[in-house]
Order: structure tokens, then sequence, then C-alpha cells
């Protein structure tokens, strides 16, 4: 891929993970055994990657190829809220960073992150972040 200084510099990380493989070996297997931490990590990224498309429990569910109770109990164990809560979650800070970093208006942002109507983000913005988005854009948009 040449010799450009992107390239090298990945190249030379590449080199240390692999030495750092090495030299801290039962580390290294201990890592790669936790399948469950694993499967957790690839739904928050499902879920990341589908802010803006309207999944619910059965998705996921079926993306991993688990029933749903397995997957609440699994993912409730793994980081103590329901999958659905955490997802929410998700789409709150996403709402956040589109009022901080956009200048989308409100509506926009709710029917981007499937809210049913923009009061209705309105009202589970506030009710997560203790201000109205409007608050929350003067508050903290550069």
């Amino acid at each position: 891929m040449g010799y450009s200084p992107e390239n090298l510099e990945y190249t030379s990380f590449c080199f240390q993970y692999f030495l750092a493989s090495i030299q801290y070996q039962t580390q290294f297997r201990e890592s790669n055994r936790i399948q469950v931490d694993n499967i957790i990590q690839d739904i928050i990224i499902f879920m990341k990657d589908n802010l803006e498309n309207n999944i619910n429990l059965d998705d996921i569910s079926a993306h991993f190829s688990y029933s749903k109770s397995h997957l609440i109990n699994l993912f409730k164990q793994k980081t103590s809220y329901p999958p659905m809560v955490y997802y929410n979650q998700l789409r709150m800070q996403r709402a956040c960073s589109y009022l901080q970093f956009t200048l989308l208006k409100i509506k926009e942002i709710a029917f981007k992150l499937h809210f049913y109507d923009p009061f209705h983000f309105s009202k589970a913005f506030t009710r997560e972040m203790k201000m109205s988005p409007q608050e929350y854009r003067k508050k903290y948009q550069k």
C-alpha cells in the first residue's frame, strides 16, 4: 500500500500489537476467550449503527440469533440496562450531538431519530437531560 506516513504508522501499531501478544501471552489468550463481552460489544455497535433506523428488540434478537428473553438477561447482566433502555440512551446522546454540532431543527432531529413527533422527542429529551432541547442547544452550541 506504499510508504505513506499513515501506512507506516499503521504498520508500526500492528507490529506493537503483535509483540505485545507475544510478551503478554496469558492476558492475550484470556482476552480472546471472552465471548459474551464480544457479543455485547457487537450488539452495542449494531445499535449505534442503527440509531437512525427504527429498530426494536425483535430486530436485535433476530440479527444476533438470540431469543428476546436471553438477549435481555445477557445484556442487562453485562451493562445493568435492558437493551432498549440502552438504545434510547444512545439516541439521546446522538440527539445531543446533533443539537450541539449541527444546525438541524429540533423537529428534524426528532424525525431523524424516529421519535413519534417533536413533542415526544422534546418530552423524552427533557426527562433524560433535565433541560429542553432548546436550552441544551443554547447552553452547548459553539
